[in-house]
């Protein structure tokens, strides 16, 4: 199973996280990383690159960065041009976590879900006109 990093500014990812728990009880394989006024960016790299470890099982990571250019995403970068098997995606919303998780058990590959991770991010974002 493809794991799952939520890189992201103040509370955001690990908020992001529980939320997942509302939908899908005890998802594996998914943890977060929150970048804090206490942490720097070294000490948020060094964060990133232990959960990366922790949920990689072998069939890779997937990095989801909340901004991109905000430190997350850039650290992110930076781990993802040196650790092979590692991608990310930025511009995270709970659709499009939630859509990763939910295709991932069905053998996707790391490159499929940064596919289904685009996609779910894009066509969560909805007008919502009068009826």
């Amino acid at each position: 199973m493809v794991g799952i990093v939520i890189a992201a500014h103040g509370e955001l990812g690990t908020c992001l996280r529980k939320t997942v728990n509302l939908f899908m009880k005890d998802a594996e394989n998914i943890t977060s990383v929150d970048l804090t006024e206490s942490s720097g960016p070294d000490k948020f790299v060094r964060d990133l690159e232990k959960a990366i470890h922790e949920v990689d099982s072998g069939k890779g990571v997937l990095i989801l960065a909340d901004l991109f250019g905000g430190t997350p995403a850039n650290s992110a970068w930076k781990i993802i041009s040196s650790t092979p098997n590692c991608q990310g995606v930025t511009g995270i919303n709970l659709g499009m976590v939630l859509e990763v998780l939910f295709q991932r058990n069905e053998t996707k590959t790391l490159s499929e879900l940064v596919d289904v991770a685009k996609d779910a991010g894009v066509n969560s974002v909805r007008l919502l006109e009068p009826i």
